[in-house]
């Protein structure tokens, strides 16, 4: 670490004695009209490396920050779509700033599918609404993939979950050459096995639906999609890799990758087979966190795409996974309840195995318009899945209950095996017409969802009553099969009545129809055998749902800003019926308004975007909640519906801000969300001595959460240096009412949660990236039967990789955690280090590397949760410490040349400038 630290300070003592100045000017056309978001950037002339980089505001003006090392000259590149690209040599100035003047760019005048090449292209390039990253102006390491690139370009951040955000915005959706990958709308396939290497550009835009992107009409989502370009020469690419690795305890991973990219089209095929806790991918070198479990995962799968989002196109993919998974748990629980305190201790161990198969054909047909200025259009559309899945289960579990003074109260002890089947087909048909004067349109689908499954079971529990000398038992084989069937009609029209106002009627309905059948037979010891029959617990029922809405949205645009409003009637009604205790069937009709609402406000470039919203949810209580009759199938858990629930209504208001300072490099978002919660249905659980629990459900009030997130990024580029900050912070406070044996009582939760992150890049010596996250948890009760309980979490995530020789590396990822709350019985802090040795060989072609899992030994699967109604202790088997050497050899041709080959100066900027015409035009004038 101090080879490390000392490499840093180098580094940054470099950049300190470069020669430096600040280079001005202002973007226009050539009738002088300022040109806001201009991209400007600097090349040096020896190499075309880019040395900075800026984006002009909405007076045209730029300011860039320029380190020229030692050369004397630089070239001066601006681009602006539409426009001619220009690309001037000029002098370094003597002074520490410089205005160049105007620089005029001229119209593009010729062929809109002409491209010009400037010979690099600026980090990141901002299009309206679209922010692009040049790919290869970020480092990464030789076997990353390209959610390893995510995680390094600046604004973007993925979480233990895989959750990506870009600038605090949530994607919604990651697509390859604009078209979703193995047909997967979150592209994990795609970021778990793509190689980083292969990207051209990242591009970020506004996620839109189907409908939007056919009709052009504009996001309203709130959220991002992420398109990763390809590198292609001659429109075409192939490019594979096989990897292996294989370690200390048997650990062992393996996949194949092969993808071929056509202009158009896509064909692919992955497949692996690990014992490292991962679902599919290769993991060159796993990040640091605990996984629970050991998991054993096969995977396969194939895919083939043609056409564009805007074209006629075809998807077919299939994929198989198949899984083992084998897990322990010890826990320890304190339970506070309403006169009633005890301790239990649990130890359990299960296993599943699972196979699935899933298989999706998408085809979109487009009818074009016969007159050839006719903005008219067709989009027929039919997206057919299947999914079909087979389980093997088995757990076993012993739970210990003792009073405060150590008395035994209850032991009890069960296991279960299951064997169970499911499948389900899904179609979707749909219509998208443009009419009119190509302003109007309307769309209807038509969905229809079956499924089935089975599920076969043993089940045995043994509830030990110590203080009544009473032992229940409940042995069982139970047989499930459930079927459902789900049609759904909705259709939408978009009609101008006038300029920029809308009328937008729309209509759905919904039928839902769920045969269940469960027959439960209980152990006769007399015959040895399972013949008694539990009516009690058995069913045979079904039940129907029927749903219409019709709703009205109106909509009005003027100049950046836009009004909706909407209403919405719906009316539910269900219906059901049991073949075998006629007690348990009911009726249910539900009728409701719904209103939402709408101001958005959003400037000519997309670059600031405010929206202030409000909507209700209503969440209709479901079979199970309403059922009147007992379900006793666990016998130390009782439950029983209430059919006089009322509908759960949600009233929402949100607020969110996006701003693109493109001018200084920095990003801020931020949102705020007030939700207050109208009849909630909560649980009702009264625990009786023995610790059995019956739960009904009803409705509380007074339920509400107010929470609020801002983040804001900062970038900073030169030829050897790329300086990435964000910092976030987030805060709520909900107001949450709770039901516990008979007594009603309200918990005021406070969350603060600050944290920051950045990311440094030296030249091809050093990439370092560093988290740090807080996050304080206050939560008060208003009674003093249960105790308020304060804690807080730290998180450090530090990732740094040393580039040295000609072709090695050390790569590092650690992360530090602190909990605050975790009992004595554990450690509050745990630190967790990965680190892999490597060295590309046969010019880049393979790479061997020295992983080390958990280097420290210091990873541990402990962990502390505290509600109202308990602290709990649990410790989960982990994948333990292991070393393991890896090999990855690619292959293929992308671009023209082979992927193996680095570009020169690899990481600091390579790839296709601005479409358009000549390599330089325009002029510059003193002001």
């Amino acid at each position: 670490m101090k080879a490390l630290t000392l490499l840093v300070v180098l580094s940054f003592s470099i950049s300190i004695f470069a020669q430096k100045f600040t280079l001005e000017g202002v973007v226009v056309d050539n009738e002088e009209n300022k040109l806001e978001a201009a991209t400007v950037f600097l090349q040096s002339v020896q190499d075309s490396l880019v040395l900075a980089y800026g984006i002009t505001n909405k007076d045209g003006q730029f300011s860039i920050k320029v380190s020229t090392e030692e050369a004397s000259a630089v070239i001066l590149n601006v681009g602006y779509l539409g426009y001619k690209p220009y690309s001037k040599k000029i002098e370094v100035p003597k002074s520490d700033t410089w205005n160049v003047g105007f620089v005029t760019l001229d119209e593009q005048i010729e062929e809109l599918n002409t491209v010009s090449v400037i010979a690099r292209a600026a980090p990141i390039v901002i299009k309206k609404d679209t922010i692009e990253y040049n790919a290869d102006s970020f480092k990464t390491l030789p076997n990353d993939r390209a959610e390893d690139l995510l995680k390094k370009l600046p604004g973007v951040e993925i979480d233990i979950d895989g959750n990506i955000t870009v600038n605090g915005v949530d994607v919604e959706a990651v697509n390859v050459d604009g078209m979703r990958f193995f047909g997967e709308k979150k592209g994990d396939i795609a970021l778990k096995n793509l190689p980083s290497s292969v990207i051209s550009k990242v591009q970020v835009t506004d996620f839109k639906t189907n409908m939007q992107k056919f009709t052009g009409e504009e996001s309203d989502s709130g959220t991002k999609e992420i398109n990763l370009k390809i590198k292609k020469g001659k429109n075409t690419a192939f490019f594979g890799d096989l990897n292996g690795g294989y370690g200390t305890d048997e650990k062992y991973q393996a996949n194949v990758n092969l993808f071929k990219l056509i202009d158009g089209k896509q064909l692919g095929f992955v497949s692996g087979s690990n014992n490292i806790n991962m679902r599919r991918g290769f993991n060159a070198l796993p990040n640091a966190q605990s996984s629970i479990g050991y998991i054993e995962s096969d995977f396969l799968g194939t895919n083939y795409t043609k056409g564009r989002w805007n074209e006629t196109r075809v998807n077919g993919n299939y994929r198989f996974n198949s899984s083992n998974v084998d897990n322990a748990q010890k826990r320890v629980r304190q339970n506070f309840l309403p006169n009633l305190n005890y301790t239990s201790e649990t130890e359990s161990e299960s296993f599943r195995d699972t196979d699935n198969h899933i298989g999706n054909f998408d085809l979109k047909y487009i009818i074009d318009s016969k007159n050839e200025f006719s903005k008219n259009k067709v989009q027929l559309s039919n997206e057919f899945d299947f999914n079909s899945s087979n389980a093997d289960a088995f757990s076993q579990s012993s739970t210990s209950s003792r009073s405060n003074n150590g008395d035994l109260i209850s032991d009890v002890n069960s296991n279960n095996q299951s064997t169970s089947g499911n499948n389900e087909i899904k179609n979707q048909i749909g219509i998208i017409s443009r009419t009119g004067k190509g302003t109007d349109f309307f769309t209807l689908n038509l969905n229809t969802n079956f499924s089935k499954s089975n599920i076969e079971s043993q089940n045995y529990s043994e509830n030990i009553l110590y203080d009544r000398n009473r032992t229940r038992i409940q042995d069982q084989i139970r047989l499930t099969e459930n079927t459902n069937t789900n049609i759904n009609f909705n259709g939408m029209w978009f009609k101008q009545l006038f300029d920029n106002f809308r009328l937008i009627p729309k209509y759905n309905a919904n039928i839902n129809h769920n045969s269940n059948e469960k027959y439960v037979y209980d152990f006769n010891e007399a015959e040895g055998d399972y013949t008694n029959f539990n009516d009690l617990q058995s069913f045979d029922s079904e039940y129907v749902t029927t749903t219409i809405k019709p709703a009205l949205r109106l909509r009005y645009d003027y100049n950046n800003l836009r009004f909706e409003i909407e209403g919405a009637y719906t009316n539910t009604y269900r219906k059901y019926t049991d073949q075998l205790i006629e007690a348990r069937n009911f009726k249910a009709d539900f009728e409701y308004f719904t209103y939402s609402g709408r101001i958005r406000y959003r400037d000519k470039n997309g670059y600031k975007n405010v929206n202030l919203n409000y909507r209700q949810n209503v969440d209709l209580p479901s079979a199970t909640q309403l059922q009147p009759v007992e379900d006793v199938s666990n016998q130390i858990h009782i439950k029983i519906g209430n059919p006089f629930l009322k509908p759960e209504v949600n009233h929402i208001l949100g607020f969110e801000y996006q701003n693109n300072l493109a001018f200084h490099n920095i990003n801020i978002t931020g949102n705020a969300r007030a939700q207050f919660v109208e009849d909630k249905i909560v649980n009702s659980t009264v625990t009786d001595e023995d610790l059995i629990r019956n739960t009904t459900y009803t409705n509380v009030n007074g339920d509400y959460t107010l929470s609020g997130n801002t983040a804001i990024s900062k970038s900073y580029f030169n030829k050897k240096t790329n300086l990435n900050f964000n910092l976030r912070f987030f805060a709520s406070y909900r107001n949450n009412i709770s039901l516990q044996n008979g007594i009603r009582f309200v918990s005021k939760n406070t969350t603060l949660r600050p944290s920051a992150s950045f990311r440094y890049s030296y030249d091809n010596k050093l990439d370092l990236s560093a988290t740090y996250s807080y996050s304080k948890n206050d939560n008060v009760f208003d009674t003093d039967i249960f105790n308020d309980n304060h804690f807080f979490v730290q998180n450090v995530n530090v990732d740094a990789t040393i580039f040295f020789l000609k072709n090695a590396f050390f790569a590092n990822k650690l992360s530090y955690r602190y909990n605050s709350r975790v009992g004595d019985e554990f450690d509050g802090d745990a630190v967790f280090w990965n680190a892999g040795l490597g060295v590309q060989l046969w010019d880049d072609k393979g790479t061997l590397t020295l992983v080390g899992y958990d280097v420290l030994g210091k990873n541990n699967g402990f962990n502390r949760s505290v509600t109202e109604t308990y602290i709990q202790d649990v410790e989960n088997r982990i994948l333990e410490q292991y070393f393991m050497v890896t090999f990855v050899f690619k292959f293929g041709r992308i671009a023209g040349q082979n992927m193996n080959k680095r570009p020169r100066g690899m990481g600091q900027g390579q790839g296709q400038g601005f479409g358009g015409g000549r390599r330089s035009g325009g002029g510059m004038r003193r002001r």
